[in-house]
């Protein structure tokens, strides 16, 4: 089985030109957004984020990847939000303390994704389509 996709992207102009692309291909995009946003932001940003973009394409046409460094914290209050998939780095312990946690909201923890940076793109509709023409031609 190949691994998914995940498209990195720091911007709601960036989410919406993927979600609109993805919807040509009629595929559900993953949003990744790095540690760097979330500690610079802070973690509303990625919720008012996620509301903006739940209002205008819909609950079940994206998902959000959330990579939250070594702050266990964070990934709690994520994993509380039932933001689909999260990474965090930690040692075993409170790995498995808070895979607890995303278990009982439904959120698995650091998942397997290939990621495409797509935050200095200029032309994202194109980087999508030779990806998806790509794999179209493969099968």
């Amino acid at each position: 089985m190949k691994k998914k996709l995940a498209f990195n992207i720091n911007t709601l102009k960036q989410a919406e030109e993927i979600i609109l692309e993805a919807q040509v291909y009629n595929i559900k995009p993953i949003l990744h957004f790095k540690y760097y946003i979330l500690s610079g932001f802070g973690h509303e940003y990625i919720l008012t984020i996620q509301k903006i973009l739940i209002s205008k394409f819909g609950k079940f046409n994206f998902n959000l990847f959330i990579d939250c460094g070594f702050d266990s914290s964070l990934s709690i209050r994520m994993a509380i939000k039932k933001i689909k998939y999260l990474k965090l780095r930690g040692n075993s312990i409170i790995l498995k303390k808070i895979r607890d946690i995303a278990n009982k909201n439904r959120v698995l923890l650091n998942p397997s994704f290939n990621i495409v940076d797509c935050r200095n793109i200029k032309n994202i509709q194109l980087k999508i389509k030779k990806i998806y023409f790509r794999k179209k031609n493969e099968n």
